[in-house]
């Protein structure tokens, strides 16, 4: 990517800018080179193809403690003046009680070729190759043939699947002295096969693999597909609409990663913070069954080398034998804890909203049930949900407010929630609505739920048990205060106590 070598240019110019600036106490300035790709096709035809090409400057910067957050693509030096002038002056008018701290001493100076090349086996003529070398059209062909392999022997009434990728070559620095200089090449498919007897089946899957992406397509849209042809040979089964009321739930491995990455919002600080979450360092989350880790294996969806601060990406425990053993940082508010950051200030895909605190990639450990002694007892059986409705009004609003880019100002908010709210940490329940599930008798289907939703509440965790001994990895992304995060979750299929609610 040429780009690269003015938008270093750029970057610099407004890390001059600030750093000359009174004002700034701290700030990080990113910029990117990004070249995408949009495509969306069916099993029979490619309907749309498209590159994009985007050159762009981001910076968070702190003044009087408080942030301020702004991403432009135009590089016009007058711009960037006006820009830098508003964007000091919305810090310095946040009015944050707690100002942020920096350890001057964390200076961290790299450059990583990032997960960009992978040597490519077949499909394609040049060996260590990229995504960014290859044009839309042929990346279109590519899916369209993956996606007609995988529903070759279903009888499918409708197919699409939308393909987006992006090679993002990109420069960090910080008025502290940091430097990166990385690559990073995300790709993803949202496969939709609507068979002609069952169920509409989709689903996202993601990886950082580069060109080696397009190669694993076939394999991974038939694992989408195989869940098609099972819920085809389930469509006979009747449809009921459950009696409300608590059961014992089995619960799939796809959507037990959903419910563990919802869990697991409750462990970024800002949520403890914001008075929305009970769990503290050392309280109980689950049973001694229960260990979760936040990791970055290369390669994956959510994975990076460095976070949106400059810091190397590590590996960290969240919970282990059913008990919290770290929250999610960032630097500022790890500063306040006295504990250790892990590289979590996730940049948000885009760069257009500022970057969030949230888990990269959630392993959930395993156990040896096998998913008959999971349906064992248990009166229902959840495969697949969808995105949940958080019932508390307090908690969902925080959320999905647009948070100002200090993390430390979540604790501002919480002092301001209303009193009727008090118990707002206690009160937590998550309604997920039921994608695929069923009635079970004996451990054996009898019937598909329809309108059907799952409401767990946070002490419902305490009561899993049956971890499977097989794990499945589910990829998506999610909203947090309007950012777009990447996440991944890798978790076995469990059993819970929870209530069934028609929807």
């Amino acid at each position: 990517m040429g780009e690269l070598e003015a938008v270093i240019d750029v970057t610099e110019s407004v890390l001059d800018r600030l750093e000359s600036n009174d004002d700034v106490a701290y700030a990080e300035v990113g910029g990117v080179a990004r070249r995408a790709t949009d495509a969306v096709v069916t099993a029979e035809e490619v309907r749309s193809a498209s590159d994009v090409a985007e050159t762009g400057v981001w910076w968070r910067l702190f003044a009087d403690g408080a942030a301020d957050y702004r991403y432009t693509t135009s590089f016009d030096a007058n711009h960037l003046d006006t820009l830098v002038e508003k964007s000091v002056r919305s810090g310095r008018l946040l009015g944050q009680e707690t100002p942020a701290k920096y350890d001057r001493g964390t200076v961290h100076r790299a450059t990583h070729p990032g997960w960009a090349r992978r040597p490519v086996e077949s499909g394609h003529s040049t060996d260590e190759e990229s995504l960014d070398a290859i044009d839309a059209a042929e990346k279109a062909e590519t899916v369209g043939t993956a996606l007609e392999r995988a529903v070759a022997d279903l009888d499918a009434e409708r197919t699409r699947a939308t393909y987006r990728d992006e090679t993002v070559e990109s420069v960090l620095l910080t008025t502290t002295g940091s430097a990166v200089n990385t690559t990073v090449e995300r790709a993803s498919v949202e496969p939709t096969v609507v068979p002609e007897t069952g169920t509409k089946r989709g689903g996202h899957v993601g990886a950082t693999t580069g060109a080696a992406f397009l190669d694993s397509l076939s394999e991974r849209l038939a694992n989408v597909v195989g869940r098609a042809a099972d819920a085809e040979s389930a469509s006979a089964l009747p449809s009921r609409t459950p009696e409300p009321g608590r059961r014992t739930v089995a619960v799939g491995p796809r959507a037990a990663a959903e419910l563990f990455h919802h869990l697991a919002h409750y462990l970024e600080i800002d949520a403890v913070y914001f008075g929305s979450s009970p769990y503290r360092i050392g309280d109980r989350i689950g049973p001694d069954a229960l260990s979760m880790a936040d990791e970055v294996p290369a390669g994956s969806w959510a994975a990076r080398a460095y976070d949106a601060e400059g810091r190397p990406t590590q590996s960290a425990s969240l919970v282990a034998g059913g008990v919290v053993r770290n929250h999610v940082y960032d630097s500022a508010a790890a500063i306040r804890e006295e504990a250790f950051p892990a590289g979590n200030l996730v940049p948000s895909l885009g760069f257009d909203r500022p970057p969030r605190v949230h888990a990269r990639h959630l392993r959930v450990e395993s156990g040896t049930a096998t998913a008959s002694e999971r349906r064992s007892g248990a009166t229902a059986s959840v495969e697949r949900v969808g995105s949940p409705h958080v019932v508390n009004e307090a908690t969902r609003t925080k959320r999905t407010s647009g948070m100002p880019p200090s993390l430390l100002y979540a604790r501002d908010i919480g002092e301001t929630t209303p009193a009727e709210f008090d118990a707002e940490a206690s009160n937590q329940r998550l309604r997920f609505p039921v994608v695929e599930g069923y009635a079970l008798d004996g451990g054996e289907r009898v019937a598909r739920l329809s309108d059907a939703a799952l409401e767990v509440e946070l002490a419902d965790f305490e009561t899993l048990d049956a971890f499977g001994a097989r794990t499945e990895t589910v990829t998506g992304t999610c909203t947090k205060h309007k950012s777009t995060l990447p996440y991944a979750v890798t978790a076995p299929g469990v059993r819970l106590s929870a209530r069934v609610l028609r929807e």
